[in-house]
């Protein structure tokens, strides 16, 4: 699985997150997933990408409020490893097996790996839309346990 290590301005330290980012006005998400692995990897797509599976973030934290949908993909990809990111939050990305990536997604305090290891182990198809809520403040929030919605 193919992580990327990002470090924002108001992080103290790196994190391993999966690659992507926001669509660009007029973009269609396929589009979004090249142009992101490309930036934060140096990788190109080989092929169509997949829609693995969805999540609707309802975030009440005491810096961030709002709602979001993440789209996952599953996709190949070809090249070698030389992240160019415009924003200069990645650090680095490499390939790492999958039980790897799920314990360092597992340290990202925001983000509920159970979608991911849902669609990973088949027990949920292709395209499952999941949903939890973030509350409380950074360093100490309370994440809802993800729940399938399709």
């Amino acid at each position: 699985m193919l992580l990327v290590q990002e470090q924002g301005i108001d992080n103290r330290e790196p994190t391993w997150m999966l690659p992507g980012g926001r669509v660009a006005y007029g973009e269609s998400p396929e589009v979004a997933v090249s142009r992101e692995i490309l930036e934060e990897t140096g990788l190109t797509l080989t092929g169509t990408p997949n829609l693995a599976f969805s999540v609707e973030i309802d975030s009440q934290l005491d810096d961030l409020v709002g709602r979001w949908r993440a789209l996952t993909y599953a996709c190949e990809a070809d090249g070698a490893i030389e992240p160019a990111d415009p924003e200069g939050l990645i650090r680095t990305a490499e390939w790492v097996e999958v039980d790897e990536a799920l314990d360092r997604l597992a340290s990202v305090e925001w983000y509920d790996a159970e979608p991911l290891r849902s669609f990973l182990d088949g027990s949920a198809p292709d395209g499952t839309e999941w949903r939890y809520r973030l509350t409380g403040r950074r360093g100490a929030a309370l994440r809802t346990v993800a729940e399938r919605t399709s």
